[in-house]
């Protein structure tokens, strides 16, 4: 009766090793789990036969009769700065809309925000928002990262530059005398002062960290904040100025990716919240 016992040990053993043993085999690259495939989203830019002077306003009236694409955003978490942990967080979506003049194209960007962040200041950022446009025709896997293993043109509107280009408020903190130089409007050369002909940042980044202005500056923006929701309108010809250097719309495949920056929540610089591609729709 022992020796059944020890021989049904010996049994048991052996057939759980071979057991776990064949299990790793099978296994060895990892358990495999489902995916689910990625739903692709899409946004039409049809014709309008109409164009918008922005320096008259974003016609929200006009914007009110289009139908959007709303598109989920996922916050950035690859590179520093990191998101802080946030609770309570409900999942955040920008709705985009757009349309070609044949002279112009347009897409229009709105996102719910609790707070509206204009001016910065010490521990205070801007709210913004961004398109990006990869510059080589091959589509980059994800878009997690603006300008990550591909050049790309990204157009960066901000709220603080919104305010000063569009309604001349700089909203400079005056926290000691030697913060800003006093006497920078009298000088005859200015060098180091930024020079803004848009509320838009017309920029090009070729890999991460090498987000840089370009020298010729294309795309107009203007934004509007409203009951909780900030609501943004970019122009810039259609044709591109500079095939190097300027988003083109006449790809075989044209997308583009959106991204939302939330100052009171500290977002800035790598800090966002940024979606997958879009494919592009353009009638």
């Amino acid at each position: 009766m022992k020796k059944l016992f020890i021989a049904l040990i010996i049994v048991i053993t052996i057939t759980s090793f071979s057991v776990a043993v064949y299990f790793g085999f099978r296994n060895k690259r990892g358990v495999p789990v489902e995916v689910e495939e990625a739903v692709k989203s899409f946004l039409d830019v049809p014709f309008i036969d109409r164009d918008i002077e922005l320096s008259e306003g974003l016609d929200l009236s006009f914007w009110d009769t289009r139908s959007s694409q709303e598109i989920e955003l996922l916050y950035q978490v690859m590179i520093l700065p990191r998101p802080k942990p946030r609770k309570n967080e409900v999942v955040l979506t920008v709705k985009t809309k757009a349309f070609h003049s044949k002279e112009n194209i347009y897409f229009y960007i709105e996102w719910e925000d609790d707070t509206e962040d204009r001016f910065i200041d010490i521990n205070k950022f801007s709210d913004a928002g961004a398109l990006m446009f990869p510059l080589n025709e091959e589509i980059r896997p994800s878009s997690l990262m603006m300008g990550f293993l591909g050049r790309a043109n990204i157009w960066h509107w901000k709220a603080s530059r919104d305010s000063e280009f569009w309604l001349n408020e700089t909203g400079f903190p005056k926290t000691y005398t030697d913060f800003y130089y006093p006497f920078e409007e009298e000088e005859l050369f200015v060098v180091s002062r930024i020079q803004s002909n848009s509320a838009v940042s017309d920029l090009v980044a070729a890999d991460v960290g090498t987000v840089t202005p370009k020298p010729v500056q294309n795309v107009e923006g203007r934004g509007v904040y409203e009951n909780g929701v900030w609501k943004v309108v970019f122009r810039r010809a259609l044709e591109a100025p500079d095939p190097e250097v300027d988003a083109g719309f006449n790809l075989k495949e044209r997308v583009a990716a959106f991204a939302v920056w939330d100052g009171s929540k500290g977002d800035r610089g790598g800090r966002k919240s940024i979606t997958d591609w879009v494919d592009l729709v353009i009638e």
